[in-house]
């Protein structure tokens, strides 16, 4: 499998066989670059960081090595053109909107969050709405917001899982059409993410993904045995 790929299937780490002296930093750096933060802490993520031989929490990895490990995750994402409009939710502002404000911004929309450090500093949040984000559909599962060395937004991941056919239906089409509306066709498009297609197997996957210069938005509806119907975006700068 190619490093692209690799960097693309991020979900299916499972499948991969890195070295030892590679492990820590493709595990690492993958997950930092893509926003992913919250699925390290899933119990396929715990599995996956340990047959990588990654502890976690990762507390003893520096910002500079995340900053360099999220480098060379991002490099395979990127094209050579700049975005021309850079969507995001909730007034969130990649590489603007600091951990101070975005911790207000959440706490007016009453999300429950807590700081963790993992070299990078990042915001976890539950409970939150989805209007609050000015998003469709049910509310967040897990909201995890990433903040470079520097202290300023690089990365949303906002996750919705154990939906219903008519939530999905609904997240898709709004995260979807708010992406084709500001920046048009996507780069990357694959799978059904119909809730009838999804549910037929275990294991389903439908993407759709946009790759800038400075921007990557990732929109994922899935179906997984531990968390049924689910829908996660993405969006991070890939400025370096």
């Amino acid at each position: 499998m190619s490093a692209h790929a690799r960097t693309f299937q991020a979900g299916r780490l499972a499948s991969w066989r890195p070295s030892w002296r590679l492990g820590v930093g493709l595990g690492a750096g993958v997950i930092a670059a893509l926003g992913a933060i919250g699925w390290m802490h899933t119990p396929s993520g715990l599995r996956v960081l340990a047959a990588l031989g990654v502890p976690c929490p990762v507390n003893s990895v520096p910002v500079e090595r995340v900053e360099a490990l999220r480098q060379h995750g991002v490099a395979p994402l990127r094209m050579l053109a700049p975005a021309p409009a850079r969507p995001t939710p909730g007034g969130l502002a990649l590489d603007r909107t600091t951990e101070a404000q975005a911790a207000t911004l959440l706490a007016h929309a009453h999300g429950q969050c807590e700081a963790q450090v993992r070299g990078y500093h990042y915001l976890r949040c539950r409970g939150i709405d989805a209007s609050a984000l000015a998003l469709a559909g049910p509310p967040v599962s897990e909201l995890w917001l990433s903040f470079n060395g520097a202290g300023r937004l690089i990365g949303i991941d906002i996750y919705r899982r154990g939906m219903q056919d008519g939530d999905v239906r609904a997240t898709w089409a709004d995260a979807t059409g708010r992406l084709q509306s500001a920046l048009g066709k996507p780069q990357v498009a694959f799978g059904d993410a119909s809730p009838a297609v999804l549910a037929a197997t275990p294991i389903q996957t439908a993407r759709v993904q946009y790759r800038y210069a400075d921007y990557v938005a990732t929109v994922t509806a899935s179906h997984l045995p531990q968390s049924g119907l689910s829908v996660r975006e993405q969006y991070m700068s890939s400025t370096l």
